[in-house]
């Protein structure tokens, strides 16, 4: 299939694949064109071997005007950005577009351009998008070189804790990460050349044409050293993962969903798991044999290096403490509860429970009864046995406390209501006076 942008539209456009040839010519146009407004227009590598193209995607940045205001007479020094929106108009004009999808946020559009007279039946789809600046512009043009590389490289360093995706290179924290993936990411950097040299890939020639063949990007990918293939089959937690690393029937049912659809709509990512990782595998290449590391243990190793490159121990670190101290509160709610005993009152377990939380968790004082040691350890966790002898030897005395508490509450919150109603009595009474001293005035029958 060709760009498939326009399939929902009624009247959609034809935008077949194009060969290479009429790619690189139509992308050539485009850049021409889109440099009049642009200072920065650029498009990811092609993957290799690549017969034909769906569609052009381009990246631009800087509005030519904002950096050259000496050839833009109306430019003023205190003009800003341009309206992306207004920014997509004039791309469409410089196109010739005749059809345009514009996404919500309005920083991109999938355009359809028709093609050269002879062809006019056809139309070719861009894809174009505006980055905010050229750092932006860099990163896009980095993770999406290559074709499916980094779909590659994603599958090799995922079971050591590392993830590269459309921001930055990231660390995931394993303890937070099945609960909040996103809580558990501490970003690393997102400086390109410095995640190539982390993973131990070569900068040289990454940035410059796409590769021979697929089996060059293969070798490429292997060159990193977090890549490796494991000899046997996967169990417990180091099965994650397992796709990526191992090349076995085994490996392939762990796929998650993501892996799963590319499989299925990715014929490179596919061949790299179906048919090169087997091949090393069966050739006894990149298998670490006798060197008694886990894959666990690897990603131990992979984060205490990342410690030393990125120097983002300190937030890792505070990032987990804060977690595991919010989970301890969490816990402690429910060990509270259950070191109370069962067969008290249900209102009077619950007065009990919620009095003992407050104590123990909010150092609540307005109970009088005060722990006769810390609850708490230097780095704020419970110690829970503590806790639970001073549940166990104070619950009752706390019980009858909070329950006459509860009780003084409800008399005093009658006493109020009593009040108001009273209050409310009196004020309708007057209300009525007053409509009798009017009735009077105005000469009716009601006696005085």
């Amino acid at each position: 299939m060709g760009g498939s942008a326009f399939s929902s539209l009624p009247d959609a456009p034809y935008t077949p694949r194009m060969p290479p040839a009429v790619y690189q010519h139509v992308k050539s146009a485009f850049h021409t064109a889109l440099r009049e407004l642009f200072v920065y227009v650029a498009t990811p590598i092609e993957g290799p071997e690549k017969t034909d193209h769906g569609d052009v995607d381009i990246l631009v940045a800087l509005e030519r005007r904002l950096a050259f205001p000496h050839q833009h007479p109306t430019h003023q020094p205190q003009d800003s950005p341009s309206n992306p929106r207004d920014l997509i108009e004039e791309i469409k004009h410089l196109l010739n577009a005749e059809y345009a999808v514009v996404p919500p946020g309005g920083t991109s559009a999938n355009l359809a351009i028709r093609w050269p007279k002879e062809l006019d039946h056809l139309y070719v789809q861009a894809d174009v998008r505006i980055c905010r600046d050229l750092d932006q512009l860099c990163w896009i043009l980095f993770k999406h070189a290559h074709g499916d590389i980094w779909n590659l490289i994603g599958s090799t360093i995922r079971p050591f804790g590392l993830t590269v995706d459309e921001e930055a290179l990231w660390i995931r924290i394993p303890e937070i990460e099945q609960y909040d993936r996103k809580i558990a990411r501490v970003c690393l950097t997102q400086d390109p050349v410095e995640i190539l040299q982390f993973l131990g890939l070569q900068v040289e020639g990454f940035w410059t044409e796409p590769f021979e063949s697929v089996d060059k990007l293969f070798e490429y990918v292997t060159t990193s050293r977090l890549f490796w293939i494991q000899p046997a089959a996967p169990d417990g937690d180091d099965a994650e993962g397992a796709a990526g690393v191992l090349g076995r029937e085994e490996g392939r049912k762990t796929l998650k969903s993501n892996d799963r659809r590319r499989m299925k709509g990715r014929p490179v990512y596919r061949r790299w798991i179906n048919e090169y990782i087997p091949s090393l595998r069966a050739q006894g290449q990149f298998i670490r044999e006798g060197e008694g590391k886990s894959v666990r243990e690897i990603r131990d190793a992979v984060r205490d290096e990342a410690f030393a490159w990125f120097f983002v121990e300190a937030e890792y670190k505070n990032r987990l403490k804060d977690w595991q101290l919010k989970r301890a509160d969490e816990e402690m709610k429910s060990l509270i509860k259950s070191w109370v005993p069962d067969d008290l009152d249900p209102q009077h377990r619950s007065c009990l429970v919620s009095a003992l939380r407050k104590i123990i968790m909010e150092d609540d004082l307005s109970f009088g009864v005060i722990p006769p040691s810390p609850l708490k350890d230097d780095e704020g966790f419970y110690k829970k046995e503590t806790v639970c002898h001073f549940v166990q030897q104070n619950w009752q005395l706390i019980s009858n406390i909070a329950w006459e508490k509860q009780l003084q509450r409800a008399r005093e919150a009658m006493k109020r209501k009593a009040i108001a109603k009273e209050a409310d009595l009196a004020g309708n009474g007057q209300n009525s006076k007053k409509r009798v001293v009017v009735d009077n005035s105005s000469g009716g029958d009601c006696a005085t």
